[in-house]
C-alpha cells in the first residue's frame, strides 16, 4: 500500500458504492478533500468535477476519484482541465491499465455499472499500480497535444 497519497473525492449522490470508497480510503490513511454529496455542498456533478480537478491540477490532491451515474460525465469535465489524464474505471483490469499506460490522475466511476463488491478492488488496484517506463513517452505525447 503506497502511503501519503491524498485524494480529492466528489459524487452528487449518496450512494452504497460512494460510502464504500470513501470508508476504504479512510481505512488506508488517505487524506481526502469532499465534495457533493459527500461534503453536504448541494453540488451537481459539472461542478463536483470542476473542483476535484481543480486539486489534482494544483497539486492540493494527488489523485481525484469522480462518481456519478454513468461516470461518462464527471469523466469529459475532468479531461478539460490541462495536465488531468481522466479514465472511467469500472473494473480492476481497467484501472490496472488506465494507471500503467496511462498514469491517469483522476478516476472516473460510473454508479450504474459497477458492483458494491468490486469498489474496494478497483481503489487498491488503482492506488498500487505503477506507471510503466516504456509508456512515459506517450503519456508525455498526450500532455503535449493540451491545448
Amino acid at each position: 500500500m503506497i502511503k501519503n497519497i491524498r485524494f480529492s473525492i466528489g459524487a452528487d449522490n449518496k450512494s452504497k458504492c460512494v460510502s464504500i470508497a470513501k470508508e476504504y480510503l479512510l481505512k488506508n490513511n488517505y487524506p481526502l478533500i469532499e465534495y457533493g454529496s459527500l461534503a453536504g455542498d448541494g453540488l451537481d456533478w459539472v461542478e463536483i468535477a470542476k473542483m476535484v480537478s481543480k486539486d489534482v491540477q494544483e497539486n492540493k490532491s494527488d489523485f481525484g476519484l469522480l462518481f456519478c451515474c454513468t461516470g461518462t460525465g464527471v469523466t469529459i469535465v475532468a479531461n478539460k482541465f490541462k495536465g488531468i489524464r481522466a479514465a472511467l474505471c469500472n473494473s480492476e483490469q481497467v484501472a490496472e491499465g488506465a494507471r500503467k499506460w496511462n498514469d491517469a490522475n483522476i478516476l472516473g466511476i460510473g454508479l450504474m455499472s459497477v458492483k458494491e463488491t468490486d469498489i474496494e478492488g478497483i481503489l487498491s488496484t488503482w492506488v498500487n499500480t505503477k506507471v510503466d517506463n516504456l509508456e512515459l513517452k506517450n503519456i508525455e505525447k498526450i500532455s503535449e497535444i493540451e491545448l
